[in-house]
């Protein structure tokens, strides 16, 4: 009798060790599991926070800082540009380069975020580089054709004149040594020169001209007088007073008209002009001959 309730005894303390380490099992398990749940939600709250961030930055990057390689060189927009509407806008336009003062040129006009237009001429490639042409491009800076030769006695000759010719050698020659095709050009003098028939050839032959509405006279005055070509091109900007017609305004790459520059970019804006870099297929056709289609 004693030796069961003994074993009876014995059972039950059995019983109760076993109960006991079960529901520390127990505990054990649920407190790792109930662990591991919460690292995964936390690691999949982070994942989420930093594809959101990445995605973000991708996004930014794509935008903003596309990689040159996947740039299309170009001197034109896709989208037709124009004067920004509501707005007094100024072209701002350089012939004759690329010369010596080029850098010195795009160092100004990108400090005082001004995008102009420079318009070469075929043999003065040589004083610049592919990686200017292409810094120019990239700024919003736009880059035209000023002939090969500059040379008006063979350009409108009356007998097989070179004006076009020059143009087409001039921009395929640039598009070899830039990656850029540009179809914007200016004629040496002015467009005045060209025949109805040169007019014509020029439309036939994809380019696009523009002419100016504002002359700095620039190349009239020496290398140290600056302050001639301000008060030349504020006397004509004076003259549009209480226009909103935009302005295309004539310079040279020359160093009067670097040293002038500062200060005419000032007066422009106390005037209430933005600036805007004149594209081929701008929808503002400003030229002499007063053609639309040109």
């Amino acid at each position: 009798m004693r030796q069961s309730r003994r074993s009876q005894a014995k059972n039950i303390q059995s019983s109760k060790w076993k109960w006991l380490i079960a529901i520390i099992a127990a505990t054990v398990v649920l407190t790792i599991g109930g662990l591991v749940v919460s690292n995964n939600l936390f690691t999949q709250s982070a994942s989420s926070k930093e594809l959101l961030v990445l995605k973000a930055e991708a996004v930014s990057v794509q935008h903003w800082k596309v990689p040159t390689k996947q740039q299309p060189i170009s001197a034109a927009p896709k989208d037709p540009p124009g004067p920004a509407q509501g707005k007094k806008v100024v072209y701002l336009t350089f012939d004759d380069g690329p010369s010596a003062y080029l850098k010195q040129f795009l160092e100004i006009l990108e400090k005082e975020k001004a995008p102009s237009s420079f318009f070469f001429v075929g043999n003065e490639f040589p004083n610049s580089d592919k990686a200017t042409f292409q810094r120019m491009v990239n700024s919003g800076f736009v880059i035209g054709l000023h002939s090969y030769t500059h040379d008006a006695k063979q350009l409108y000759r009356k007998k097989n004149p070179t004006f076009i010719s020059e143009m087409s050698r001039e921009r395929d020659k640039f598009e070899e040594l830039s990656g850029i095709r540009t179809n914007l050009i200016r004629a040496p003098y002015g467009s005045t020169y060209l025949t109805k028939r040169q007019v014509e050839q020029t439309k036939q032959n994809g380019f696009r001209l523009v002419d100016w509405n504002i002359d700095s006279n620039d190349w009239r005055y020496s290398s140290g007088n600056s302050d001639a070509v301000y008060q030349n091109v504020l006397s004509q900007v004076n003259a549009y007073a209480g226009s909103d017609e935009p302005l295309v305004i004539l310079f040279h790459e020359r160093k009067n008209t670097l040293e002038a520059l500062p200060k005419i970019i000032k007066m422009l804006r106390e005037k209430g002009y933005v600036f805007q870099a004149y594209h081929e297929n701008e929808t503002l056709h400003e030229n002499f001959h007063k053609d639309p289609n040109l």
